[in-house]
């Protein structure tokens, strides 16, 4: 029987937690994940499945960084089966309990990559919830007006992006919340100012995301809502606010821009237009020289991406096409680059390969027939394909643009 308890009546007394020994190569038999399927919430681990709810709307499941909770959004289906505000809950793996936290939070919502803290936006008000058992689920207000925030690589700090006024021509502000002088409230220091032109519609960013070795940080600029759709602008800025470029058109996707593991160099599909399957390429720029590299060939566009190491990516890739109907639209499957291309899945005629995912030495990816999706995963050096997860619920899509982060999350241990 689900177990659920609400906020004030909640209290932890102790979690057992139990040390985990890092293996390079460890089979999926070992993994978990959590997944949506018939809009509840899922977890899975190695080849057992549990349901966590029953009859509700879930979706965004995200992993704490110690893998032991589960943040996901509760509300009601939206036109489009969308999610964009809900109830936000927390679950916690060895209790088996889940806990409530707010309502209308935002689905950009956070843990912290050191602390089991959760960082959230209200509408334009962010807040934190430290969800160790000693601090009793207590919510606290961090900042108002904020566009969008993502914590920094030390887990305790948080970088934010605020208008300097409500008007629609006005600056951007990229400022630093620190907890180092005090614990109740963070202090404020400003450290780059974006002018926006008059004529200019940017009235937000992306979340950010910083190089290994924290120097650089790479976000996007967001305009007006009818405008995102088709256009975002890919930028990148020195820690020290000295350097500021604007590189590229995307849509408004955050996995469409990931760091390689140790290196400065950062890889992104560019492209201008809503269309997912036109127009669409995979780019590398390194750092700082800002030298860029085509990695996508003619008459292709490339729909995900994840780096495998420094030299190589993986990628999910279709033939090009305009927008026909949609049982004639391609769908991709997986190709390895590295000083060479591969295509390394082979899905049937009606079948497409999704977000591929590397994690000790497997090759995890979702696919699906526009009817169903299913998980599938591979050892990085053979062919030898496995399904994993079976029959997860579809996400909401977009010009063939599929919200895959809405439906389903792998747990990464940060600390192997």
């Amino acid at each position: 029987m689900l177990k659920k308890v609400f906020l004030p009546f909640f209290l932890l007394a102790s979690i057992v937690l139990i040390p985990f020994t890092a293996y390079a190569d460890i089979p999926i038999d070992s993994q978990k994940a959590a997944f949506i399927r018939n809009d509840n919430l899922w977890m899975k681990i190695g080849k057992e499945e549990k349901m966590l709810t029953n009859g509700e709307f879930i979706r965004y499941p995200k992993w704490s960084h110690d893998g032991n909770w589960i943040a996901y959004l509760k509300g009601k289906r939206e036109i489009g089966n969308y999610l964009n505000n809900g109830e936000l809950w927390v679950y916690n793996i060895r209790m088996n309990k889940h806990v409530i936290i707010k309502p209308n939070v935002n689905n950009n919502f956070q843990w912290s990559s050191q602390q089991n803290k959760l960082a959230f936006l209200v509408k334009t008000d962010l807040f934190v919830v430290n969800t160790e058992p000693s601090n009793l689920f207590l919510v606290n207000q961090l900042a108002a007006k904020v566009e969008n925030f993502s914590w920094f690589p030390n887990g305790r700090d948080l970088f934010i992006s605020t208008k300097k006024s409500q008007r629609l021509h006005t600056d951007i502000h990229l400022s630093k919340l620190s907890f180092e002088t005090s614990q109740k409230k963070p202090v404020t220091k400003q450290m780059y100012t974006i002018p926006v032109g008059e004529n200019e519609y940017y009235v937000s960013t992306s979340q950010f995301k910083w190089s290994h070795d924290s120097m650089w940080i790479s976000f996007l600029l967001i305009p007006t809502a009818s405008m995102s759709a088709d256009s975002n602008t890919l930028c990148i800025l020195s820690q020290n606010g000295q350097v500021f470029q604007r590189m590229d058109e995307m849509l408004n996707d955050e996995e469409w821009f990931q760091w390689a593991p140790t290196k400065n160099i950062l890889g992104y599909i560019k492209g201008f237009g809503r269309e997912a399957m036109k127009n669409k390429q995979l780019m590398t720029v390194h750092i700082p020289s800002f030298h860029k590299k085509l990695l996508t060939p003619q008459d292709y566009a490339d729909r995900d991406f994840i780096w495998k190491n420094n030299h190589k990516l993986y990628v999910s890739r279709s033939i090009e096409s305009e927008l026909v109907e949609v049982n004639e639209r391609p769908l991709p499957s997986i190709f390895k680059i590295t000083n060479k291309q591969k295509q390394v899945t082979f899905p049937a005629k009606n079948e497409g390969d999704f977000v591929p995912q590397n994690y000790r030495n497997q090759l995890i990816w979702i696919r699906t027939d526009r009817e169903k999706a299913n998980i599938f995963v591979s050892p990085i050096h053979t062919k030898v394909e496995k399904q994993w997860i079976k029959d997860f619920t579809l996400p909401s899509w977009y010009y063939e643009k599929w919200n895959w982060e809405e439906v389903f999350s792998l747990y990464k241990d940060q600390s192997s």
